[in-house]
């Protein structure tokens, strides 16, 4: 030991005079003579600081002279504390210290150097480790070569070490000691593994229970610490670092600090080098399922989902194989989410059309080649590689993912003379049809389709396979509902040119009379409107037209129906009358069209027979609504019958009114009560009686239905007892017709009316004003008793009304003779009640 010390001592003494001494003792002396008559001056605190500094200063140049390095340390420290308000003062101690380190720890870095040169390791291990203990948190430089020189000539006597006692509390010693140590790798021959234990030291503050551990394995599970520290701080490449500082010199836990870098490099982004670390997990440790693991995880970070898939499959059968029934139990953590992937493929594209086009290739897709197209998606293998374990499983990203990949666009059009049809593109891209008109205008579509984004769309030309009756009703059918799944529908404006367009030509144009494009506009929620070129009409620039004011405004006009209104029809056998009067205003190519292309609106599943003719197409679509919701109101029309039932039309022009004049109108809820209170008072107990038989009567009623043709029907029917024509002409005749509780009303019909047949005047809505009906009292109806009921009735039945006109045919079944214009009558007042309940009745009209 002091041996070692005197080595360090006669490094750090530098060759002084005597005379030298004596000279700086002398200012010393000088120093404190001015000192204290500063003092005595009462000069100020900053001067006195300052001279108690410059004689700190000097004393520690004759302590160093004389070779007392620790006095001389100790008095440079007790000058650092010597610290006040004074900036001046603290700049000088702060200098007189800085320049007393730098001075001595230069002269000592110079000497180790010398020394090491001359393989005087022993001095200069004495002298830089001289110079560390005067400034370790500063000189990473001089530690490295501190450090070189301990690892490979730790042979020295380790009292020099411990004679320093190195204060490294505040400095990262590892980091460059094994940096350090990497490098005497590298130039040095042989092997140098051993190096680290001949390298051995106090650190004070660390490992203070452990003070001679192996220097690698002290330095390894530091770094260790600091790369798991940094890895929970997010600092993965800083982890990495670590980690490949500890792999430098070949660690026991090889394996396990591999694993820790390979996750470090994922987590950077760095998955190539994360892949090489895994393989050499694997080259060591070819039995256990990490480096399997870690090869899948750096894999799916490269997006290398299908190598990834390979290395899931080859690390769950080394979970498999694995005698520790602790892996075999991890390996049941893991599941194949495959199937959870196929369900959600399988829900999206049922509900989608049964071919479609994929804008990138041109070509049609059935059902089960749209299923395959997403195995064939990099997303379906992401999917499966991120979601390997029940925890991972995220159903909710699946189904958006797959919702995501199937978003499909239609097609709105007026049909042009020759289409390609299916057959046509059925076995080629359509980008190699021959340029013509309809072929341009389907590339077109697909084109601006693909461009916005979509893998897919369907053009009602090329995607369904008219010459298959089942495909095309089954499509006619669910069309509606495909407008009404689809991420974007695309209106192509035939006649409308970019170049010339105005405003107005969207509701003036061909395709807002067409029967089809009526459902597909309702139908679709997001619509976009294009001129016959495919230039965005009137330049509009969102993503929805359907929301421009300006499309609104012309949609509004064209219809005759509120936005609002048109926006919110739904499928099926609701608000028949609305539908059918936005029917009334469009025309079809084909005649059974007329009732097919609303289909979809009413929800309708009746089988498609293209030459039965539009009055039976139309007939067996209103026997559907008409079944389907009871609703009344579709037999109020006049006009042409057609020859499904006579009780049907001909033709849906016959429904343009929104609002059918036959049914009675309400009457306001104050008028209402006046003329209740009026019939109370006007009637006897009896009489009152017989109005409530009326109405339980009446409320019995069963709703209209027609099955096969054949209209059941209930209501109150007055006989008519005389016909006379008073007008006749080449369209219509006209005739004067006289029953008891009706009076004389006028009938225009093109029939010829005699008194020879039986004749009736049919009050068929009765179901519109009673309760289930009764709109203008519905919130009272629940409190009201069956007497106000009863008269709240019979004011309704005094109203006018559109009846309807029936002829007999056998003893109970009646045709409705078809009039050219209402039959508007009402009641009688005094019409007896016993009269009305008499007329109460059901017929069957063929």
């Amino acid at each position: 030991m002091q041996a070692a010390q005197a080595r360090i001592f006669d490094f750090m003494t530098p060759c002084q005079s005597e005379e030298k001494i004596a000279g700086l003792e002398d200012t010393v002396q000088q120093l404190r003579s001015e000192l204290a008559a500063s003092r005595d001056k009462t000069d100020t605190f900053t001067q006195i600081l300052q001279l108690e500094a410059r004689e700190r200063k000097d004393q520690c140049e004759i302590l160093y002279a004389q070779g007392r390095i620790d006095d001389a340390l100790q008095l440079l420290s007790e000058t650092s504390g010597c610290t006040s308000n004074s900036g001046d003062a603290n700049n000088l101690i702060v200098n007189i210290i800085t320049d007393f380190a730098h001075r001595y720890i230069t002269t000592l870095e110079g000497k180790g150097n010398e020394a090491a040169i001359t393989n005087n390791h022993d001095d200069a291990l004495a002298a830089y480790t001289a110079a560390l203990s005067l400034s370790p948190s500063t000189l990473t430089k001089l530690l490295s070569k501190w450090a070189n020189i301990v690892l490979l000539h730790g042979s020295v006597d380790k009292s020099v070490v411990d004679t320093a006692t190195l204060k490294l509390q505040n400095f990262d010693v590892h980091q460059e000691a094994t940096k350090c140590f990497r490098q005497i790798q590298r130039n040095s021959p042989g092997d140098v593994s051993n190096y680290g234990n001949l390298a051995q030291w106090e650190l004070r503050g660390w490992f203070s229970d452990f003070p001679c551990v192996d220097f690698l394995q002290r330095c390894g599970d530091q770094l260790e610490k600091l790369g798991d520290t940094a890895i929970d701080s997010q600092r993965y490449t800083e982890a990495a670092g670590h980690f490949s500082t500890i792999l430098s010199f070949n660690p026991v836990n090889r394996v396990e600090i591999l694993v820790k870098r390979s996750k470090a490099r994922v987590s950077a982004g760095s998955w190539k080098n994360a892949l090489c670390d895994a393989d050499e997990i694997i080259k060591l440790d070819p039995s256990s399922h990490r480096g399997y693991e870690q090869r899948h995880a750096a894999l799916h970070a490269g997006r290398q989902y299908t190598k990834a898939l390979d290395g899931f499959r080859e690390m769950l059968a080394k979970l498999k194989e694995s005698s520790d029934e602790r892996n075999r139990k991890l390996g049941r953590q893991y599941i194949d989410v495959t199937p959870v992937i196929q369900e959600a493929i399988d829900k999206t594209v049922s509900n989608m059309p049964g071919v479609l086009i994929d804008t990138t290739t041109g070509r049609l897709y059935d059902k089960v080649q749209q299923k395959v197209a997403f195995q064939k998606h990099p997303i379906y293998d992401e999917l499966r590689s991120s979601m390997t374990t029940r925890l991972s499983l995220d159903r909710i990203r699946i189904l958006r993912e797959v919702e995501q990949f199937y978003r499909y666009v239609m097609l709105s059009h007026r049909w042009e003379e020759v289409e390609p049809l299916y057959q046509t593109v059925q076995n080629i891209s359509i980008y190699e049809l021959e340029s013509s008109s309809p072929n341009t205008k389907l590339q077109e579509f697909c084109r601006v389709g693909g461009a916005l984004g979509f893998h897919w769309v369907w053009s009602d030309t090329c995607c369904i396979d008219k010459k298959d009756i089942v495909v095309l009703h089954e499509s006619l059918v669910a069309m509606f509902r495909w407008y009404r799944g689809s991420a974007l529908t695309l209106v192509h404006l035939r006649g409308v040119q970019s170049k010339f367009q105005k405003r107005g030509d969207l509701g003036g144009s061909e395709w807002s009379k067409r029967g089809w494009t009526y459902q597909e506009y309702v139908a679709a929620e997001t619509v976009q409107f294009y001129t016959e070129d495919w230039k965005p009409y009137l330049g509009l620039d969102m993503f929805n037209h359907k929301k421009s004011p300006i499309v609104v405004a012309e949609m509004e006009q064209a219809s005759h129906v509120s936005a609002e209104k048109l926006n919110a029809l739904q499928p099926g056998p609701n608000r028949v009358r609305e539908k059918l009067f936005l029917a009334s205003q469009r025309l079809t190519t084909v005649a059974e069209d007329a009732a097919y292309s609303l289909l979809g609106i009413f929800d309708a599943d009746i089988f498609i027979k293209y030459g039965e003719g539009k009055c039976k197409a139309i007939g067996r679509l209103l026997e559907y609504a008409l079944t389907s919701s009871s609703d009344v109101t579709i037999l109020a029309w006049s006009g042409p019958a057609g020859d499904y039932n006579s009780s049907l039309p001909a033709d849906l022009t016959v429904y343009d009114q929104l609002v059918p004049p036959q049914i009675p109108h309400a009457i306001e809820p104050a008028k209402l009560d006046n003329v209740v209170h009026t019939l109370r008072s006007s009637l006897s107990d009896s009489d009152l009686a017989l109005v409530v038989r009326l109405y339980y009567r009446l409320n019995e009623l069963p709703l209209p239905s027609i099955n096969a043709g054949r209209l059941e029907l209930h209501g109150i029917m007055f006989s008519v007892t005389k016909v006379v024509e008073s007008d006749s002409g080449m369209d219509c005749r006209v005739y004067r017709a006289t029953t008891s509780s009706l009076g004389e009303v006028e009938i225009k019909t093109k029939d010829t009316l005699s008194d020879t047949e039986d004749l009736f005047l049919i009050h068929p809505w009765i179901c519109v004003f009673l309760d289930q009906g009764f709109s203008w009292r519905r919130g009272a109806a629940g409190q009201l008793d069956d007497t106000t009921r009863a008269l709240y009735i019979l004011a309704c039945l005094r109203q006018p009304f559109g009846a309807l006109l029936l002829a007999r045919v056998e003893r109970v079944r009646y045709r409705r003779v078809a009039t050219d214009s209402l039959i508007m009558t009402r009641i009688r007042e005094d019409t007896s009640v016993n009269a009305l309940m008499a007329g109460i009745t059901k017929v069957d009209v063929k």
